[in-house]
């Protein structure tokens, strides 16, 4: 992954001609494909700067523009990236650090979670203090001060039973969640109403509700995919459980007494395993940094990810130093295979492999491709040879994907490439489905069988129970998967 040279200026400040004046100057390394938050970490940490109680402010300027550029997002460090490769000499467009304390409370402005009050009075919760700070309104929103409030009042966990005006709770999240809760099970319903910047007010929609504000009374309950999905996720920590939204149905109609549709569960499972191991896009806006950290853990290693000029992702390959190096004394076989992702953004897992002397299947490389086309596994294959090159009598082992085919020949054209016989039997299991279990025996055996007479004479008996099936592993080619047919390669 390449890395650029930077210049850092930095514990210094601006003038009122738009100079960094009285600074120190430090050196540092960057990743052409990271995020701002790398860059943020990477500054820090080399510069010693505490990010807990501090945050920093990264500006440059460019020749002819007399304002300083600030970097404080992901686009902006991609930009500045783009600067820097154009002119790679050190000193060319410095990072000018600017650190700034950050202040507990100023004036009547917090900006960390909003305490909800059930009633007209509002508080505001900073979560990161030992103590609870709360701010008080007036009926007019003014803001009558700040002051300490007991942790040990604050409702935090969502299974809270009793709702009564005058609760206060973490934040809005954890109100409505814990209201949902509730209105099913006492038949009414509520609303939030949000009056200005901080503050919110439960509308119960019940005659007898002691904080009512409205005298409009609904019948029907009603349970949310949110409400469904916060219930369902203990059940989902699980991932080789198999809980489906059918059981999801049949759960909410025994804890709730409600029926829910058939789309309402599955929205409920999707927002409950989003909670529990976030939301796909993020993931794949972190794996730049991701590669980063591991490029810069493991020197040596080789780590590529390539976009789409929509900057699209496409692929992504890696080999750590480890594989590379532990490849010299492995057999020259490399077996490659693809998963299908079936998440909402599909594509395709790929892995190589090989075997240590005692037989052990060691790993090579693994990635994920965007598709199973040409160009795709073409850029694979080329991202393996740059890592480990060509060996003497090297072969590789697949299953009969076509555009595997076709890229092993280009990038490795003298290399024999082979079947691997599982693959090529679960291809005979889906075609010749009547055929299967008679044969599974008679194809393993024949698969490793060492003479030509007793291969010939398994055949035969693959011939009698389906001669389509004798037809299609002589199209493969016997060369590909049997073993008298192959060359051994130790």
């Amino acid at each position: 992954m390449a890395s650029l040279t930077v210049l850092l200026r930095h514990s210094g400040k601006w003038n009122d001609e738009g100079n960094y004046v009285d600074f120190s100057i430090e050196g540092i390394l960057i990743k052409e494909y990271a995020s701002y938050n790398d860059l943020v970490a990477s500054i820090s940490n080399h510069l010693g700067i505490d990010l807990s109680s501090n945050s920093i402010r990264i500006q440059y300027k460019v020749e002819g523009n007399c304002t300083p550029i600030e970097i404080h997002n992901d686009m902006g460090y991609r930009v500045y990236v783009e600067l820097k490769k154009e002119n790679r000499e050190f000193g060319m467009y410095p990072l000018c650090i600017t650190t700034i304390e950050k202040e507990l409370v100023s004036g009547g402005s917090l900006n960390q979670g909003d305490i909800v009050q059930i009633g007209e009075a509002v508080q505001r919760y900073d979560s990161d203090t030992d103590d609870t700070l709360a701010l008080g309104f007036v009926n007019s929103g003014e803001a009558i001060g700040v002051f300490k409030l007991d942790k040990d009042l604050i409702i935090s966990k969502t299974n809270q039973r009793e709702v009564v005006a005058g609760q206060m709770y973490k934040d809005k999240a954890t109100l409505k969640e814990v209201m949902e809760n509730y209105v099913i099970s006492q038949r009414f319903q509520f609303r939030v109403n949000r009056s200005n910047a901080v503050s919110y007010a439960i509308l119960c929609l019940s005659e007898d509700c002691e904080w009512r504000f409205k005298d409009k009374v609904y019948e029907q309950r009603q349970a949310s995919s949110s409400l469904i999905g916060g219930m369902v996720r203990p059940k989902l920590t699980n991932h080789k459980r198999k809980y489906t939204p059918k059981d999801i149905i049949d759960d909410v109609k025994t804890d709730l007494g409600v029926d829910v549709s058939y789309m309402l569960a599955w929205r409920a499972k999707e927002k409950a395993m989003n909670f529990l191991r976030g939301e796909p896009a993020d993931s794949y806006k972190k794996l730049p940094g991701y590669l980063y950290t591991m490029d810069m853990t493991y020197p040596g290693s080789h780590i590529r990810m390539v976009k789409s000029p929509k900057k699209d992702f496409m692929y992504v390959y890696i080999s750590l130093y480890a594989f590379i190096k532990g490849f010299d004394h492995c057999r020259p076989i490399v077996v490659v295979d693809g998963s299908h992702l079936k998440s909402y953004y599909t594509g395709t897992f790929v892995s190589a492999s090989t075997l240590d002397g005692a037989g052990h299947i060691l790993p090579l490389a693994y990635g994920v491709i965007d598709s199973e086309n040409d160009a795709a596994w073409t850029w694979f294959f080329e991202q393996f040879k740059i890592a480990y090159g060509y060996r003497e009598n090297m072969c590789i082992v697949s299953d009969r994907n076509e555009s595997i085919i076709k890229s092993v020949s280009k990038v490795y054209p003298d290399g024999p490439h082979f079947a691997c016989i599982w693959h090529l039997w679960n291809n005979v299991y889906k075609k010749f489905k009547k055929s299967h279990a008679k044969l599974s025996e008679i194809y393993f055996s024949m698969a490793k069988a060492y003479t030509q007479a007793e291969f010939n004479s398994l055949m035969e008996k693959v011939e009698k129970v389906d001669i389509r099936v004798k037809e299609y592993l002589e199209l493969a080619g016997y060369e590909k998967w049997a073993r008298l047919r192959v060359h051994n390669f130790t």
